[in-house]
């Protein structure tokens, strides 16, 4: 009796996530084997999508940014966390407040932050006028969201200012989870600061690291809100990465079957990093 009503209560939720996502998800394998526009009857294509894949230039591109991010949400944030994380750990007085004003970022609605970032972006009003002001002239009137060589990483740095504060959190949590005991061991030894920080502190923290890392990857594929709100994937493509690839190219241009075929190629690229990081749990390191 007590299984059935356990069984009741979670069957909702657990059909809600059937319909919504488990069963769409499962249509994708069909419909990216076929040429549909989201309305009509799809009309199967085998491959074609997969082999347009492949000649996809403007895909590509968008794969290259997608690297690209990742690439920087793999340093900035979580050297940036475990840095602050590390200093908090050392702080006595406020550290509950100045956690609470580090993590504030992370719950500012995206649409907020993001146009509020196009005002301090603005040429005309924003941090290049400021720049011109105190006699950087070179960096006065830059448009970084227009420029095709800044607009990403321009990007990277709202959503970099938005997220490293919950990264600091999560390392913070695992700082305090740390065995005392072993750095006074280490200490009874000889070791120094720095000795102690690569010898006991990281392995301590690894599982932690090795989640965030995996959130990251996995994100990097999934990040669309930013991008969208801030630059829609322009200036000429710059700042295009695959979910705003993909959303354009079934919404806007209705090409919905090959868009499927994307966002599975995408999907099984984001298995392949859970497996892998499968296997490096299995030898050892703790994921």
């Amino acid at each position: 009796m007590k299984k059935l009503r356990s069984t009741l209560f979670v069957l909702p939720s657990f059909a809600l996530h059937f319909f919504i996502v488990t069963l769409p998800a499962c249509t994708l394998f069909y419909y990216s084997f076929t040429d549909w526009n989201g309305l009509g009857r799809p009309v199967f294509n085998a491959l074609d999508n997969w082999t347009r894949m492949l000649k996809d230039a403007s895909f590509h591109q968008a794969i290259g940014n997608t690297l690209v991010w990742m690439l920087l949400f793999l340093t900035v944030p979580l050297l940036l966390g475990l840095f602050v994380a590390l200093l908090l750990t050392q702080t006595k007085r406020s550290q509950m407040a100045y956690r609470t004003i580090f993590f504030m970022p992370y719950v500012v609605p995206a649409v907020i932050a993001g146009k509020l970032f196009l005002v301090f972006y603005n040429p005309f009003l924003g941090i290049a006028q400021w720049f011109d002001r105190i006699g950087l002239h070179a960096l006065g009137g830059i448009s970084f969201i227009g420029n095709e060589k800044l607009a990403l990483y321009a990007v990277a740095f709202v959503d970099n200012w938005h997220w490293w504060g919950f990264v600091m959190v999560l390392m913070l949590a695992a700082l305090h989870q740390v065995d005392a005991t072993l750095h006074e061991a280490a200490i009874l030894d000889g070791a120094g600061r720095i000795r102690r920080f690569a010898s006991v502190t990281i392995p301590q923290i690894m599982p932690t690291i090795m989640t965030l890392i995996m959130f990251t990857i996995i994100g990097s594929f999934l990040t669309f809100d930013y991008v969208w709100i801030m630059t829609q994937g322009g200036p000429a493509g710059a700042t295009e990465i695959a979910a705003t690839y993909i959303y354009k190219q079934s919404f806007l241009k209705l090409e919905t079957g090959y868009a499927s075929s994307l966002s599975l190629a995408i999907g099984l690229s984001c298995v392949a990093v859970y497996l892998a990081l499968r296997v490096l749990q299995k030898r050892g390191v703790e994921v």
